[in-house]
């Protein structure tokens, strides 16, 4: 089975399962560590698998921390990927499932298309204030030296309307590779 990259379609809901499972099989390891540990000591608590069995928390806590980001946000249904990927301008970049951090703030975007200008989004859950995830990526991209309007949309005709206006993508592919990585790296 394929992995799924971070900023493509389906990385959300793959991230949780893969998060989910991290932090049980965590948990399980850590319990099994202890109890063999107590039946290998005479049910003394103090021996060396306690220690070893404690330091299991720090990657469940890893993982815990990455599900609980997670959490609040969803992949987009399949058929309006499918219906995004089709509208996209020639020569333009899509990353789906895209949930970033920019300071102490976690954002998320059902889809962010990169074309040559113009980055458009469509802001995930409909509750965040697409002002500050404008203002916010923007002064980011500003402070790389890359330029670009920024725009995201909380509903999906809005979205759509901008998709049919803007013209196919003028970057060349170095920068449009440098925009994407840049943008990776700000993904969870």
């Amino acid at each position: 089975m394929k992995r799924i990259e971070r900023c493509e379609y389906g990385h959300i809901r793959a991230e949780k399962k893969k998060n989910l499972c991290g932090a049980l099989s965590m948990i399980l390891i850590g319990v099994a560590i202890f109890v063999l540990g107590l039946c290998l000591n005479k049910f003394e608590k103090a021996n060396i698998f306690t220690i070893i069995s404690v330091l299991f928390v720090l990657p469940m806590a890893r993982f815990l921390t990455t599900l609980i980001i997670l959490l609040p946000y969803k992949s987009p249904e399949e058929a309006l990927f499918r219906q995004v990927r089709e509208k996209l301008p020639q020569g333009s970049v899509l990353l789906s499932d895209y949930v970033f951090t920019l300071g102490e703030r976690v954002m998320g975007l059902d889809f962010f298309v990169l074309t040559g200008n113009e980055l458009v989004g469509l802001e995930a859950r409909g509750k965040e204030k697409t002002d500050k995830i404008t203002g916010l990526l923007s002064t980011e991209l500003k402070k790389r030296g890359i330029s670009g309007k920024v725009e995201v949309y909380n509903e999906k005709e809005r979205f759509f309307a901008q998709l049919q206006k803007i013209p196919a993508a003028t970057r060349t592919e170095a920068e449009m590779q440098e925009l994407v990585e840049f943008l990776r790296s700000l993904a969870v």
